[in-house]
């Protein structure tokens, strides 16, 4: 499913049911139960005993909570830290130390909804990057969660004044704080507990880079269901934490410095994408330009290559046809979700991996870095660009993100008149044609996004009697019933494609310029790839056990104008290279030709990893043996993508 891009108002319920979070409400009760009781005997206790209550009180906050944080180091880790944060609130001088202690139990228990919210929509923790998209945009982050948006200025006012009431506590007990000093010198009681409060400071800090030493080895965090439990376990604000640890420290093999590595040559480069393009069809004066239009399929995988099933199925949209310049499998990072990784490697045409922790919020992390994309691309040879959203344009920075890659018209449910959601693919289609009209400024380049098939795939059958396509090696209902419902929307999607394929062939007759249609899936489905909560094991009814694998489908009327694509399985970072085949005057004008060159020596993975710890370091490379040459020709494309200027990898905006 769309990761980030679904709305919580219940549209696609039974993704993820959201995890409890009630054992936050409950810790933090009884926190505050305990300081309530310390309180009550503070207050009525002789100024004697006040003292000894006090600092009995901090010691056993403390002692508890570095006991269980050496015995438990992630399980422990929310308690281990409110509790620190209690001691030195009692500590502090009151009210900043309760004001503080609240305001840190107020957050606790806020982003624990909010992570709760975000797994049961995106099947993944909160991270402290959504926390920076948040700050960045807050009105998407309250269409996300489907919040009233008059709530956002009473929750903005609502934090400023807790702000400006905490920050005058602070001032105030400062001022007791040196007033006190000044009266009561000889007691060096001010003295003794600021020194007490930066012990629990040194404690808090050593006890966290404990946790995320434990944390990293975690080998089930090389799955996104791995990650949402660590965040159960771990508790949102120590997660949020773990989340900033992992980006200071993950950048990718892109940002490694590689001094003395040489970048292919024009001419190698130039010979390498010769094997994968013609180019005797003559120049592009003599040639029109084609309309071309790209559909990412949301979901969609072809089930006949993947699994063994049995029956038929409408497979137009994997089968060759007429016009088929290329098809197949095609090899995609994300797994079940995160659609915008797919999006990013196939606007501009470099694998997500490369980013490291980056490459996971390519929108929000990367775009605004982006200086090259097949959509500028395509503007500097002519074309029109726009892109079309089932979604609200705010979804995951969405809207922004492609006016950094380069499209100059961007369109989504709410433009083009369809509410926040499209439920069928068949809507998307029909409302972009409507948007680009029966005779659109040519040449263009459109981006499309599909949905129907996102997960869940439940089937409202109460039998399998009506399955006509099962898998061969199961009768059980339920993945039947799945497949029987995942073959019912690839239907749905199949008509959509072919309307669309119907309105770029309709334009040729009229106008006779040309089409090149691209049709492609950006990640199996949760359901299918039993991630993000779904939990039926598919991998005995599988004859393809890669769960990163989908499809591609070029359909062209091009004359003269061939792809020999592809022998080995294509990588999506490679689709925008080989569309711009039908663009470009040579090879040397291809875009982003090291491509076709990694591709010929590498094959289908030259990166060779997963998203490890799956939002920060990547996984440890897995290369066979015997790929000294790949090896070599990897850090070799590195140094070209370094200096290609696709990406601005100082960072500097």
């Amino acid at each position: 499913m769309r990761c980030g891009a679904i709305p919580a108002t219940g549209a696609f319920s039974g993704a993820r049911d959201i995890e409890p979070w009630g054992k936050e409400l409950i810790g933090c009760a009884v926190i505050a139960g305990s300081l309530a009781a310390f309180i009550y005997f503070y207050r009525n206790s002789t100024r004697a005993n006040q003292a000894w209550l006090r600092w009995s009180f901090a010691s056993l906050l403390v002692a508890s909570a570095a006991a269980a944080s050496w015995a438990w180091p992630v399980e422990s880790a929310t308690w281990a830290m409110l509790g620190l944060v209690a001691a030195g609130g009692v500590l502090l001088p009151a009210p900043f130390g309760m004001v503080t202690l609240a305001g840190v139990l107020a957050l606790q228990l806020l982003l624990s909804w909010i992570n709760s919210v975000k797994i049961g929509l995106t099947s993944l923790p909160l991270t402290i990057l959504d926390v920076r998209i948040a700050l960045a945009n807050p009105a998407g982050l309250w269409e996300a969660l489907a919040l009233p948006h008059w709530t956002r200025h009473a929750a903005t006012f609502v934090v400023a004044v807790a702000a400006l009431g905490w920050f005058i506590a602070g001032l105030v007990a400062a001022a007791r704080f040196v007033a006190s000093y000044r009266t009561r010198a000889s007691t060096r009681d001010p003295l003794l507990r600021l020194a007490a409060i930066c012990v629990v400071v040194i404690l808090g800090l050593s006890r966290l880079e404990a946790l995320y030493a434990d944390a990293a080895l975690d080998t089930s965090t090389w799955r996104p269901e791995g990650v949402t439990a660590l965040a159960d376990r771990m508790g949102a604000l120590p997660f949020l934490g773990y989340s900033y640890d992992l980006e200071a420290q993950s950048t990718g093999d892109i940002y490694r410095d590689a001094a003395g590595v040489v970048p292919p040559s024009p001419a190698e480069v130039r010979t390498a994408v010769l094997q994968y393009m013609d180019f005797t069809a003559g120049t592009t004066r003599s040639r029109v330009q084609p309309n071309i239009m790209v559909v990412l399929a949301e979901s969609t995988f072809d089930p006949g290559a993947t699994f063994r099933i049995e029956g038929e199925w409408n497979d137009a949209v994997f089968r060759a046809g007429e016009h088929t310049a290329a098809n197949g499998l095609l090899r995609v990072n994300a797994v079940g979700g995160g659609t915008w990784i797919t999006e990013f490697e196939t606007i501009v045409g470099l694998d997500s991996r490369l980013f490291g922790y980056s490459g996971m919020y390519t929108h929000a992390s990367l775009s605004p870095f982006v200086d090259r994309s097949i959509a500028f691309y395509m503007r500097q040879h002519g074309y029109r660009t726009s892109a079309f959203f089932p979604h609200g344009g705010d979804f995951y920075n969405a809207r922004n993100a492609y006016a950094n890659y380069g499209f100059e018209t961007i369109l989504d449910s709410e433009d083009l008149g369809r509410g926040a959601w499209m439920e069928t693919d068949g809507e998307v289609a029909a409302s972009v044609r409507t948007a680009m009209g029966p005779a659109p400024q040519a040449p263009f380049f459109s981006y499309v996004l599909f949905i129907e098939n996102h997960s869940p795939h439940d089937c409202g059958a109460g039998d399998s009697t009506g399955f006509a396509v099962r898998f061969a090696d199961t009768q059980e209902f339920t993945p039947n019933c799945a497949l029987d419902e995942y073959l019912r929307r690839l239907d749905s999607t199949t008509s959509a494609v072919q309307s669309l394929q119907d309105y770029l062939a309709d334009i040729e007759t009229r106008t006779g310029r040309p089409f090149v249609l691209l049709v492609f899936g950006d990640h199996q489905p949760h359901t299918f790839a039993s991630t993000g909560g779904f939990h039926y094991d598919y991998g005995a009814l599988r004859k393809i056990a890669d769960t990163h694998m989908t499809f591609f489908h070029i359909l062209s009327s091009v004359p003269g104008r061939k792809l020999h694509c592809c022998s080995v399985v294509p990588s999506a970072a490679m689709l925008p290279t080989l569309l711009s085949g039908y663009v470009a005057s040579s090879p040397d004008d291809v875009y982003l030709g090291i491509n076709l060159w990694l591709h010929e020596r590498c094959g289908t993975d030259a990166v060779r990893r997963d998203f490890g710890k799956f939002m920060g370091r990547l996984a440890p490379r897995v290369i066979a043996e015997g790929t000294d040459a790949c090896s070599a020709a990897y850090e070799r494309a590195l140094s070209s993508y370094r200096t290609s200027g696709v990406v601005r990898l100082d960072r500097d905006p």
